[in-house]
Formats: C-alpha cells, structure tokens, sequence
C-alpha cells in the first residue's frame, strides 16, 4: 500500500476519536513497515441429522388401525425410512408415525368410562341455591326491603315539596301602605294618614300549607316500587327455580377424563422423531501478526476462493492453496458427530486484504493493521495518551480532586479509553463528591438545630402571630397556651429531621461543570437550609390560619403517649427483674 493511503487511513483513525491532541498526527509519522498480506478464513458447515424410537399415546376415537406388526422399538429401524433431506442449514424436528405399529386399549385411570364423577357437586350437576335457598320465586326485594313501596327522596316521604316563597312558613311578611288615625295631642283631635307597615300575608303559591304537591309520588310520600312492580318479592337471579348448575361439569355430573379426552381408550403407537441441527467451524490461514485480529474481529471478506457443497466433503479440498487445503483437512476431520450422521457439508474459503503497519511517532513506536481502508491499531499514540491520562485521573483521585478526575476522565473516554476502568472511576469520583454534598448538608442540619430552633422558641415565647378571625390561641384562659413555645418548636425540629433524610446527595448525577469541590458542599449546605426555612414558612402559615392550638392539642397527647409508654416499659422491667 502507498504511504499516502496509509498516512490518509492513520489520520481518519484520529479524527474518530476527539479530545486528544493527535488529531492528523499520519502526516508526521516515519512508516517503518507496510507490508501487504492476505486474511484466509476457512469454514466447515455441516448438517447433522439424529433420529430415535419413542412410543406415543394419544385419545382413540374410532378410525381405522392397521394389523399391529411391530411390538417392541427393537424391532424398528429408525434409519431405514426415507426422509427428505432440506438443502439449507435449519435447525429443525419432525414426527414419522410408523404403521402397524398401533395398539388400542382401554383407558386405565377412568377404568374405560372416559369420564370421571364431578367432585364439585358429587355426580348430582345442580346444588340448591344459596342465595334464595330454593324458594327462587318469593325472594324479598333489596329496593323496598319486601314492602312493595319505596319511601320519596324528593319529599321526604311528606307527600309536599317545601315551598319556594314561604320556605314551609305558609305566609309572609310584607310591607304595604295603610291608612292609619292617630290622635294628635297638640290639636287635640284624631288625625289620618297613610304609613307603611308590615303585616302577616298567607302565602297564595301554597295556599298556606307552607308546601306544594310532590310531583315525584303525587303527594303520597311513597312510590311502587319498579323493580318487584310494589308485590314486595322477586324471582332469584342466580338460579334456575332454585338450583345452580354446576361449573364444573355445566349440570352433567361428570368430568372427562384428561387422559383419554372422554373418548374411553387410547391408541398407542412407534414414531421416529427426527431432528436436524448444524454447525460451524471456521480457521484462520494468515501471517501470525493479524491472526490475533482476524480471530477477534467481525471482518466483511471481499472475495470468496473456495466453494463446495456436498452429501459428505472428502479428498483434498482447495488444492490451489496448500495451507488452506490443510486448514480444511483439519476442520473436516472434528466434524465426526457424536450420534447420527452427517447429511451433508459446505466448504467455503474467504479471503480479505490486509496491511501491516509499523511506524514510528515522536520518537515511540507503534503499529497496527489497516483492513477495507479502516486502521486497527495495536498501541497508538491515542490509546497511550488516554491510558496516561485514566492513570493521571486515578492519582487526582487519590488526591481529593474529584471534579477534575471526572473531566479527566471525560477526555479519556471521548479518546477511546476502556470503559470499565472509566466506570469504575467515574462511580468512585462520584460516590466522593455525593459524600462532600451530605456533609454539607448535616452541617446545615446541625445549623438549623443548634441555631435557628432556639430563634423559633424565643420568637413563639413572644408572639404568637395568627389571623384575627383565629386570635383564640392567644387567649390567657386557655392553660395550656404555655406549651406552644414547646410544641411548635418540637414540630419544626421533627420536620428538619425529615428533611435530613429527604435531602439525600444524588452520587449517581456528577455534574462536572462544577469549578471546584466546594460547589458540591455548599449546594448540599444551601438545598437543605432553604428546605428547613421553607418549612419554617409553612409553618407559620399554618399557625396565622389559626392551628397552633390544634398541633399544640396534638402535642401535649402525644407527650402523654410517650410519658405512658416509658412508665409501662420502667414498670415491666421491675416486674421481669423481681421475677429472676
């Protein structure tokens, strides 16, 4: 091959990769070695075929069976029928019933019968039925509890439906003008005049019965009753006239038998079950410096040298190419099966061109194999620069440097480092940076504990602020208003312990744009102290709608609780020590 491919080829190998800085580097290498070669890989296909004996059974049903000739397996050569043989390498099974061969008999388990006695119902097909105890046609209706009518929803069963205008008073209060004589003591004299005044009217949409005829039951309180048509009983509608069919047996009393499917007896008879499987071996004949990449990599072969289909491959095959030939030979003779025989083979002989390149590069060497214009390095310039570089990331780690272990490690794999070193890397950089996040975190725990919680003491000793419509929490009459301090401090350290555990560090995310480590602790600091301040707020909302003394109800039970489950747990204690 030219220099000028291999150069083009090297430098399209370094552009597949990024993040390295040998990008193009073929045009500045010294090529030590390009010698052409040729990959040969030899492959034996064989079809195998097995067969045996086996004795099957299967329900009998009345067709014609042929005089029994054969009596035992031994008496059957299951290679002297005539099989077609398939022409492709398909794994495959089939069944060859032999005539002469069947035997009916009786059914052994049902005893000839073909069915069994129902074991659900005994043999009977129907039970009584549960639900109306077989008096089927008298079962009392659900809606009306047997009375034939239902009582009326829409009025109550008062046969009236509550006026609109009246509300059910019968009248109503209504201003009108009136002419009134009053005596006026300055004339001396009775005086007139209209005022308006407010008088009792009866209600004329009721007519003062304070309520109008229910449309719904026509003023009766009570309706017919739809499902039982007002006879107060229904007929069962699980069962037939007071029997249930049996599920089991559909009301037969009997249950086929599994074995003989009913019909009372089974046939027996030989088959010969025939499988078809394949295999294939393949070999390498090439030069020992592409042997190890030929075995290891999926190579598209561009021609085809040697190809030969028969019922059984013998002779010298490929004679054209000794060592091919040979390959051949030594692949055909570990083809011999275990059991059955061979039904036919394929040889096939493949080749592919190939180039081995040494060259050196800054002063190292390093060499490779180019195959259909792809480079396949065996130590390159790339792969020791990302190797140094997973080295150096693992020291960084070592070190502390967490953050630029992950971009290290970045780099090295976007240079075509091994995964599973960088996995296992990148796992312990992360599992370090997520235990930097949660110390953040339990020291912002520590913080609100020690320090924000007496703040919310001090604070609900001296105020405690609620709505005006809930200002009863701060009445002196309540006695046990002096627990609020207590309470709603011993809820707010309850929630910061939950958050404690809710504000867990996500050491799987390792989110490298981070400039330093201390990004990680303070955001672990940060997300749980604005966590406990938000509760801190919900908190005292809740208290301004007016709960505080709910919770501070709560709490004074729930001490009680405690203060009886230590009491029981001191006495029990007492008791099992007098006891030894």
């Amino acid at each position: 091959m030219k220099e000028s491919e291999v150069r083009r080829i090297i430098n399209s190998y370094s552009r597949r990769t990024s993040g390295h800085p040998f990008n193009d580097y073929g045009n500045n290498i010294k090529i030590r070695v390009n010698d052409d070669c040729l990959i040969y890989e030899c492959r034996i296909k064989t079809q195998y075929e097995n067969r045996d004996v086996e004795r099957k059974s299967r329900p009998y049903r009345g067709w014609d069976v042929a005089p029994q000739k054969y009596f035992s397996a031994h008496d059957i050569s299951a290679w002297s029928y005539k099989l077609r043989t398939p022409e492709d390498f398909v794994d495959r099974e089939t069944v060859l019933e032999i005539e002469g061969s069947a035997n009916v008999s009786s059914c052994s388990p049902c005893r000839g019968s073909g069915n069994f006695t129902c074991y659900t119902c005994n043999g009977k097909g129907k039970s009584i039925c549960s639900t109306c105890g077989g008096n089927y046609s008298n079962l009392t209706c659900s809606s009306c509890d047997g009375e034939g009518k239902i009582r009326c929803s829409q009025c109550n069963g008062q046969g009236l439906v509550e006026c609109s205008k009246c509300h059910g008073k019968g009248s109503y209060e209504e201003q009108i003008q009136k002419y009134v004589i009053k005596y006026d003591y300055n004339r001396q004299k009775n005086v007139g005049g209209y005022e308006w005044v407010t008088e009792k009217i009866t209600c004329r949409l009721c007519g003062g019965r304070g309520g109008n005829l229910c449309r719904t039951c026509n003023g009766r309180g009570r309706y017919t009753c739809k499902r039982c048509d007002g006879r107060g009983s229904v007929t069962c509608p699980d069962c037939t006239k007071g029997l249930l069919i049996c599920k089991s047996c559909s009301g037969e009393g009997k249950l086929a038998c599994r074995i003989c499917e009913g019909a009372g007896s089974n046939e027996s008879r030989f088959v010969v079950n025939r499988s078809l499987f394949h295999d294939v071996r393949r070999g390498f004949v090439c030069d020992k410096r592409v042997r190890k990449f030929a075995e290891t990599h999926e190579i598209p072969y561009t021609g085809t040298d040697f190809h030969a289909k028969k019922k059984a491959l013998t002779g010298e095959l490929f004679p054209e190419n000794v060592r091919c030939s040979s390959k051949l030979a030594e692949l055909l003779s570990k083809t011999e099966p275990e059991s059955g025989i061979i039904l036919f083979q394929e040889a096939t002989v493949l080749h592919v061109d190939s180039t081995v390149v040494e060259y050196d590069f800054n002063g190292s060497s390093y060499g490779g194999i180019i195959c259909n214009d792809v480079f396949y390095p065996n130590g390159s310039p790339i792969e020791e620069w990302a190797a140094n570089l997973v080295d150096s990331a693992e020291k960084k780690l070592k070190t502390g440097s967490s953050v630029k272990t992950l971009q290290m490690l970045e780099q090295a794999e976007n240079a075509g480092a091994d995964h599973n070193i960088i996995r296992s890397l990148r796992d312990k950089a992360l599992k370090k940076l997520g235990n930097l996040q949660d110390a953040g975190v339990s020291l912002a725990f520590w913080f609100v504990v020690l320090a924000i919680s007496p703040i919310v003491f001090n604070f609900y000793s001296k105020l405690n602020p609620v709505a005006p419509w809930a200002i009863v929490t701060n009445n002196p009459n309540w006695k046990f208003t002096d627990f609020v301090p207590v309470c709603q401090t011993f809820i707010f350290l309850v929630m910061a312990v939950a958050m404690r555990f809710v504000c867990r560090p996500d050491s799987r995310s390792g989110n490298r744009n981070y400039s330093s480590i201390w990004t990680y602790f303070i955001k672990g600091f940060f997300s749980y102290l604005l966590a406990s301040l938000a509760c801190l707020v919900s908190l005292l909302l809740v208290n301004y709608l007016g709960l505080s003394i709910v919770t501070t109800f709560i709490f004074g039970i729930v001490f009680l609780i405690i203060a009886l489950v230590i009491s029981l747990a001191v006495l029990m204690v007492r008791w099992i020590v007098q006891l030894f």
